[in-house]
């Protein structure tokens, strides 16, 4: 027998299935990825060769040519720091490195490069022994060799590195011929916001084609001044973790439009910001002087370190621990603003009383509190409108917990119209009446969609047409119908306190037009999250037809799976959503899709649901299936269940108020 070896070594990562694997966005900050590296890593060459003079001695030139022009396009990055000497060459080959961990890098950002360049060259001067040495190569890794060297120096003088991007990928020519100077520098200034706050800069300068090369450092070294400073203890994972936050107020900009909170990890910024505008009632605030300001948060601690992904593109926590720590922060910045905060809370108030002047039965809501401190437990950015819907659920709840008593009964059938009597003699009469009007116009409703199901009558109004505006007015939103002006109760009651719908309307706004592909409801429910789990949840609902039996599997238009599979699809590309009110929702990382479609279970949409391997031994009535490769859940429902399933919902109410 022959003995093995005693010894092996691993083989090298293969870096281009990394890549595969490695996401990054479709926006301005994803463009700049690279950019933002090279400037990470000069900053790294620039302390490692002046030391604590690196504040001083360190410059950083950035030059942008051929900016708006895919085909020509060059993005140069230079610096004057150590350079690639022998020990810096051996980290750049190594992925990963040990090197650059102590660094807090990942050794893995020059890679990330290639998900947007597909060349890239650099050039570098070094002193080896006194001795002035240099070395230029061309990076690929789409090659077995992936280091081409070339003979010639660098055409720069000094000691220090330049990286030179060209070739973009084509999926970034559309941003590219877009590209504003201003938006890019603000964008470099932000993401290195907490050098600027706490740390050190070098001098860093952008320069466009011809243009003067404009010294980001001096443009925001006066505006991103600390105005406060302190610590949070956050839950994250279990575990209280100590995070520190650095605040500063800056002038609105076009680019610094609202409050929001960043989150910094390796010395920069990660992730997208934290819109702080519902927290604190406003997207700015407005000084003595009557001009608008709003207030930039950076919170940082060992925990976001050790829980930095690999490509620096996200920091892996759970979004309630994100929702902790933007409450904690959000928290100290009321109390340092708390001038702001009164004048909000001042508004609500106002505002609520001028309603409940037309509406004095709400006032049984307040339940023996005061207004200002009903107003003041609740959020700031509520308007009238939402602290009306708000009183009037809690008038509608009686006081006395009616649902739960009501549940409770009908846990018992051989008690529960006993019970019923007994809950019934306790509710006064107010709130009786209340109760009433809410639940007799919930009947009502029932009636109409069973009515709307024979809606035979050759107008130019489909049933599913009536059926879609009993449940939710068509090209129509939540920006103009508020909580008692829909139905989405009949589909399913927690539907109706998503942040946002959208019925029968395009993203862009505009109504369905002939071709287009749009949801008939679309809900959109943006978390505060951030990481790889940062995004959103979309849901849609698609009517069909009552009694129609012509489905068939494959196509679009007669296979209603296909249809919603493809109206999410451009849902989600879409990437945001323009509000009747005339404001913009916008979208990143949706994790969540659900769909709904709500037709009656005839012989040809069985066929089509079970061709869809959709499943109904959960409940016969209700076909459902999970897509792995989109990754949405959708669920088939009948007419005759949707109705049967409000009924349901609200039997216990009718039993009480109605005598059925």
């Amino acid at each position: 027998m022959v003995a093995g070896p005693t010894t092996d070594t691993l083989i090298k990562p293969d870096m281009q299935a990394v890549l595969s694997r490695t996401h990054i966005g479709a926006d301005l900050h994803a463009f700049l990825l690279p950019t933002l590296e090279a400037v990470s890593n000069a900053m790294h060459g620039i302390e490692a060769r002046f030391g604590d003079s690196a504040k001083i001695e360190g410059k950083i030139d950035i030059v942008i040519t051929n900016a708006n022009d895919p085909a020509k396009i060059m993005v140069s990055v230079t610096d004057n720091g150590i350079g690639l000497n022998d020990e810096n060459y051996r980290s750049f080959k190594t992925p990963f490195s040990g090197h650059k961990l102590k660094a807090r890098g990942r050794g893995f950002g020059r890679f990330i490069a290639f998900k947007v360049f597909s060349r890239i060259l650099y050039s570098s001067r070094y002193e080896l022994l006194s001795i002035e040495s240099a070395r230029t190569f061309r990076f690929d890794i789409t090659r077995d060799q992936e280091l081409i060297f070339f003979d010639g120096d660098p055409d720069f003088k000094h000691v220090g590195l330049r990286v030179d991007y060209d070739s973009p990928l084509t999926n970034w020519h559309d941003l590219i011929r877009t590209l504003d100077k201003n938006d890019v520098a603000d964008h470099i200034a932000s993401h290195f916001m907490p050098q600027f706050l706490y740390g050190w800069l070098p001098e860093i300068t952008i320069k466009f084609d011809d243009g003067e090369p404009e010294s980001i450092t001096s443009r925001f070294n006066n505006v991103f001044v600390e105005t406060a400073k302190g610590s949070v203890d956050v839950d994250i994972d279990g575990v209280i973790e100590k995070l520190d936050y650095s605040l500063t107020k800056i002038q609105k900009t076009r680019s610094f439009k609202n409050h929001c909170l960043l989150f910094a990890a390796a010395d920069r910024i990660v992730g997208s910001p934290k819109d702080l505008t519902n927290v604190l009632g406003t997207p700015h605030f407005t000084d003595d002087k009557n001009e608008n300001y709003i207030v930039l948060g950076v919170v940082r601690g060992e925990a976001f370190e050790t829980r930095l992904n690999d490509s620096r593109t996200a920091i892996n926590i759970t979004p309630k621990a994100v929702e902790r720590i933007v409450t904690a922060v959000s928290d100290v910045i009321q109390q340092d603003e708390a001038k702001q905060i009164a004048k909000i809370k001042k508004e609500q108030s106002e505002d609520l009383t001028d309603a409940l002047r037309e509406n004095p039965i709400l006032r049984m809501g307040l339940k023996g509190r005061t207004l200002s401190d009903y107003v003041t437990a609740k959020p700031n950015n509520w308007t009238a409108q939402n602290f009306v819907s708000d009183l009037a659920i809690e008038r509608f709840r009686a006081s006395k917990e009616l649902t739960k008593a009501i549940m409770l009964a009908a846990s018992d059938p051989e008690k529960y119209i006993e019970s019923i009597k007994e809950i019934v003699s306790k509710i006064d009469e107010n709130n009786k009446e209340a109760l009433a009007e809410y639940i007799i116009h919930r009947k009502r409703v029932i009636e109409m969609v069973e009515a709307a199901r024979k809606y035979t009558d050759g107008s130019k109004h489909a049933a599913e047409d009536v059926i879609h505006d009993l449940v939710f007015k068509r090209f129509s939103d939540t920006a103009e119908l508020d909580y008692f002006e829909h139905n989405l109760w009949l589909i399913d009651d927690a539907l109706a306190f998503l942040p946002y719908a959208s019925s029968d309307r395009t993203a862009k706004g505009a109504g369905r037009q002939k071709g287009d592909k749009v949801p008939d409801l679309a809900f959109f429910d943006d978390s505060l999250i951030l990481g790889d789990n940062d995004g959103t949840t979309v849901t849609i609902v698609e009517f069909k037809k009552p009694s129609r039996n012509d489905y068939v599997f494959g196509p679009a238009k007669t296979d209603p799976v296909k249809q919603v599979l493809e109206t999410l699809d451009l849902a989600v590309r879409a990437g945001g959503v323009s509000k009747t009110d005339g404001t913009h929702m916008s979208f990143t990382g949706v994790i969540r899709r659900f769909a709904y479609i709500v037709a009656d279970h005839t012989p040809s949409l069985v066929s089509v649901l079970k061709d869809h391997d959709f499943k109904n031994d959960q409940n016969p009535k209700i076909f459902f299936r999970y897509r792995d490769n989109e990754r949405v859940f959708i669920q088939a429902i009948g007419y005759d269940t949707l109705v049967e399933n409000a009924k349901k919902r609200n039997q216990a109410f009718f039993s009480v108020l109605l005598g059925e």
